[in-house]
């Protein structure tokens, strides 16, 4: 349990997640309107490049809408966690991504030295996101529940 304790965070009290809730739904919501209307946007060519940019971004603001009224819902004494361990797998493969893109769109070789530093933060918060899905799914794997909540 100790080493559990080192990597998962403190879940937040019930007077922080509502007013936390409150703030980020609203703001979502917008970001998911915003988001898929590029999709029906009429002045956009559609390619397959930005349909799937558009369906990307849809997906990434429903999951951060569902993520804020979780917020709302969720009471942290429960022993529900806010991001599940395939949630937590899904942001660091994304991560993953951002160098990996950088590289071939050819932003990382604009400014070499604040992308590597960028690229080392990267990794950072991959393998920690990653180590803290392990300990994650190791405590749902022991609780018999699913993961997929």
């Amino acid at each position: 349990m100790g080493k559990l304790e080192e990597i998962e965070p403190m879940a937040l009290p019930r007077w922080v997640s509502i007013p936390l809730g409150l703030l980020f739904t609203p703001i979502t919501m917008v970001c998911v309107i915003g988001s898929g209307s590029l999709l029906l946007a009429p002045n956009v060519p559609r390619t397959l490049l930005t349909m799937s940019l558009g369906t990307l971004f849809l997906a990434g603001s429903l999951w951060m809408f569902y993520i804020s009224l979780r917020l709302l819902t969720v009471s942290p004494k429960k022993n529900k966690r806010l991001i599940s361990p395939l949630g937590l797998k899904i942001i660091a493969l994304v991560f993953a991504t951002i160098p990996i893109i950088s590289i071939f769109l050819g932003t990382f070789w604009e400014k070499p030295i604040i992308h590597s530093v960028m690229t080392l933060a990267y990794i950072t918060i991959i393998v920690r996101l990653l180590g803290l899905a392990k300990n994650r799914s190791e405590d749902v794997k022991a609780d018999g529940r699913s993961d997929w909540l």
